[in-house]
Formats: C-alpha cells, structure tokens, sequence
C-alpha cells in the first residue's frame, strides 16, 4: 500500500544551470517520519536522478 504526500520543492539543475520548482502528489511505500525533509529530498532524488543536496524542500505533508 502506497502513501501519498503532497510536496512543493525545488531541484538544482545542472544544464541549463538554475533552479526547477515542483509540487504535487508523491506516493511512496512507507510512512516517512513527520517533518524529516532529508529523507523526502532523499525520495526524490532517487526519482530524479541527482543528489538529495540538490533538493530543497519547501513543503511536504502526508495526505489523508
């Protein structure tokens, strides 16, 4: 069973250098532990194939 959480975050892009915003509705396989931002940045790192310091989080909450 997935969980869902809504996320609002920006990725340090390389080419074109700057940055890229993003937000919507992520599922992932287990519950993240309330306000861990480094494990959300490492989620989506893992998508977007970068590293998790390119990622800044700017929301992330567990949808019900």
């Amino acid at each position: 069973m997935s969980i869902k959480y809504y996320t609002h975050f920006l990725v340090q892009e390389r080419t074109p250098k700057g940055m890229s915003e993003f937000r919507g509705v992520v599922e992932v396989s287990r519950t993240l532990p309330r306000g861990d931002v480094k494990e959300a940045a490492a989620v989506l790192a893992r998508n977007f194939e970068c590293e998790s310091r390119d990622i800044k989080v700017l929301q992330w909450s567990r949808l019900h």
